[in-house]
């Protein structure tokens, strides 16, 4: 499992097919929705009411058992003028993470489901482990966050603590091989096996995407 910062520009990516795709604002309905299937990624976007679009991809809509799967997940300020957006808690479910330490700070963050899984259903599942619970993870304090300032058409945002602004890309990149089951003292490393999965990306403000791989 690795995890690194993910720059706005997305490269090309491997071109697939797109196999689903369904995209969801649970607590508030969006102003606009769409779905972009970008320089043929498997890809989506949704535009919710308070101006942010959330975009979450995979580098491919087919992997083999054992092959690495790269999940991208963006939130960018879709208006001309600066968007400040009051932190919110009405997160669509419990889970989402963008690293071992959970959401780090960002607003969002992903999990992946074995199954095919929509927004209706979504909330019945449990996401797979993605990070393995036998280490030990260096988790840093993150201070409250009381809102978000986005710079115009963009995924810059300044995050207000104290009254002491910092400004940071609203954007990370999630990479794995595996999930785990059991407990830390006795825990299994797994292939994703043949099959469908569901990826789920959603916010803090309730936004919620979610994508679908097939493992052949």
């Amino acid at each position: 499992m690795t995890i690194k910062h993910y720059m706005p520009k997305i490269a090309t990516i491997v071109s697939a097919s797109l196999i689903f795709i369904m995209v969801c604002s649970c607590k508030s309905a969006p102003t606009t929705s769409t779905i972009t299937d970008l320089n043929s990624i498997n890809s989506a976007t949704l535009i919710s009411a308070n101006g942010l679009s959330l975009f979450l991809s995979l580098d491919s809509t087919t992997y083999q058992p054992g092959q690495q799967v790269t999940i991208v997940i963006d939130e960018t300020n879709t208006l001309s003028k600066t968007n400040n957006v009051p932190s919110s808690d009405q997160w669509p479910f419990s889970g989402l993470s963008v690293s071992p330490c959970g959401t780090n700070g960002f607003p969002f963050g992903v999990a992946i489901f074995q199954g095919d899984y929509t927004y209706t259903d979504i909330s019945n599942a449990t996401p797979l482990v993605i990070y393995d619970p036998s280490k030990l993870y260096p988790c840093p304090f993150v201070p409250a966050i009381t809102a978000y300032d986005f710079v115009p058409f963009s995924d810059l945002a300044a995050e207000n603590i104290d009254n002491e602004p910092a400004t940071f890309a609203m954007n990370q990149s999630v990479t794995t091989t595996y999930y785990w089951t059991g407990s830390a003292k006795n825990v299994t490393q797994h292939n994703f096996e043949p099959g469908i999965y569901s990826v789920v990306a959603g916010d803090e403000w309730g936004n919620m995407v979610v994508l679908h791989f097939m493992v052949s």
